[in-house]
């Protein structure tokens, strides 16, 4: 058998393989289908890839929608034991300042996960908007759990907010991979529609004491930010469906020929 032929893998059905490692200088992969293929550390140099599929294989749509799902369960869990934590709350109580917090986290989430799904990808603007989001759907987290925790510690609970925040930024900032991607899109939204049920919660509370101008008022609110958590929701369809898992990161891609530039690949390799 010449090399040539073992490394022809041209229109073969390859995917979920891992290639890691590998020499497969000069391989032919035309035509092959490789989405979720693993060519992590492979030596690729003078490949074929005209005419391969290229991207995320049905089994990973299926690890991250179910990732997504456990996400979004997680978070709202979260959002609605906090927002109902709030009820019964007056103006003057112990608890008044931490529903004033819950009110701002929230709606200072959404906004900025409304801000970080509706700019293109490479504005400065709405990556700078979707790490704030991510931040604070991550001091949500940190602050509920180290309070439940420590029996509604206010001190820890800060404290697990600040740290759950920090951990957030990580992930967002460090680790490019598709599941940290998708699952902080996820988190982005539930806090999104936390916020619009929060604000449709209080317009009910003012409507039903007759006080029309600030039931209207938070009711229109709860409406806007309605429409952000579904544009937001949105956008997880959107990152599971734009997900490219096949994995060149540290391969050597010298001289290897593709049909197309395929976006972020830089990243990957």
């Amino acid at each position: 058998m010449s090399y040539s032929d073992v490394h022809n893998f041209s229109n073969q059905v390859l995917r979920n393989r891992s290639f890691k490692g590998q020499v497969l200088n000069g391989a032919d992969f035309g035509g092959a289908d490789v989405r979720g293929c693993n060519f992590r550390n492979a030596q690729l140099e003078g490949a074929n890839f005209i005419g391969a599929k290229i991207g995320v294989s049905g089994r990973q749509i299926a690890v991250l929608s179910a990732g997504a799902i456990a996400i979004c369960l997680v978070v709202g869990d979260v959002v609605t034991r906090l927002i109902l934590g709030t009820q019964g709350q007056v103006l003057g109580s112990r608890s008044w300042s931490f529903v004033l917090l819950l009110y701002g986290v929230l709606s200072a989430a959404g906004l900025a996960g409304a801000i970080a799904r509706t700019q293109p990808p490479s504005s400065k603007i709405g990556r700078f908007a979707g790490t704030i989001s991510a931040i604070l759907s991550g001091a949500l987290l940190g602050f509920f759990y180290a309070g439940t925790a420590t029996n509604n510690n206010s001190q820890a609970a800060l404290a697990g907010m600040a740290i759950g925040g920090v951990l957030m930024f990580f992930v967002n900032s460090r680790i490019r991979r598709q599941f940290a991607k998708v699952a902080i899109v996820a988190a982005g939204s539930v806090t999104t529609y936390g916020a619009a049920f929060l604000f449709s919660a209080t317009a009910s509370t003012f409507l039903s004491t007759h006080k029309l101008f600030w039931g209207t008022c938070f009711g229109l609110v709860s409406l806007l930010y309605f429409w952000w958590s579904f544009v937001s929701f949105s956008a997880i369809v959107g990152e599971i469906r734009n997900a490219q898992d096949t994995s060149f990161r540290c391969a050597n891609l010298a001289d290897a020929k593709f049909d197309r530039n395929y976006i972020n690949l830089k990243s990957k390799i």
